[in-house]
């Protein structure tokens, strides 16, 4: 597809798009450990609910979405509540192009600004392609879960990659 690459903040039109970009993750790979394939509506769900407080960004690139990427809570327990999980994926036909970059960029810039402490992102493996995004973009790998998916018929780590937005204040701001 032709055109300048664009990334912007998602919105709950981008749902369809979405569901069908990570429909193939789910179904065909380890990549995630989701089984079942959200449909529109619930994507349109999740964009809303998790919009609300973390970021959510697409690419786009000749009128269609070709990538997106988010935060979530890396934990439910409130001392957590500083560091966030990040995620991204790329439409089929698109890898290798610099997305991930073009979404982590102002995903991670976003977070920082926000008073975030860091980033974790955890990896089901292997999987060279992410590790290898993570990496260029800061991240440092903090350590491996053995063997806690199951999924296509075999077991699968999870590597926690890490990135820090600074020193740790003494007496952290809540997050805006």
């Amino acid at each position: 597809m032709a055109g300048a690459l664009i990334v912007r903040d998602a919105s709950p039109a981008d749902a369809a798009a979405i569901a069908a970009i990570y429909a193939p993750y789910v179904h065909d790979t380890v990549i995630t450990f989701e089984i079942d394939a959200p449909d529109a509506a619930e994507m349109r769900n999740r964009i809303v609910e998790t919009s609300a407080r973390f970021p959510w960004l697409v690419a786009e690139q000749g009128g269609a979405v070709c990538g997106y990427a988010y935060a979530t809570s890396f934990r439910a327990r409130a001392a957590y509540r500083w560091v966030v999980e990040t995620t991204v994926y790329i439409a089929d036909g698109f890898h290798r192009r610099g997305i991930g970059r073009a979404l982590y960029a102002p995903l991670l810039d976003r977070l920082a600004r926000q008073g975030y402490q860091a980033a974790i992102g955890a990896i089901a493996l292997p999987n060279a392609g992410s590790v290898g995004l993570h990496e260029a973009m800061g991240f440092v790998h903090q350590g491996l879960y053995r063997q806690v998916g199951f999924k296509l018929d075999g077991w699968h780590d999870v590597g926690l990659w890490q990135r820090d937005f600074g020193e740790r204040p003494a007496r952290p701001t809540e997050p805006l």
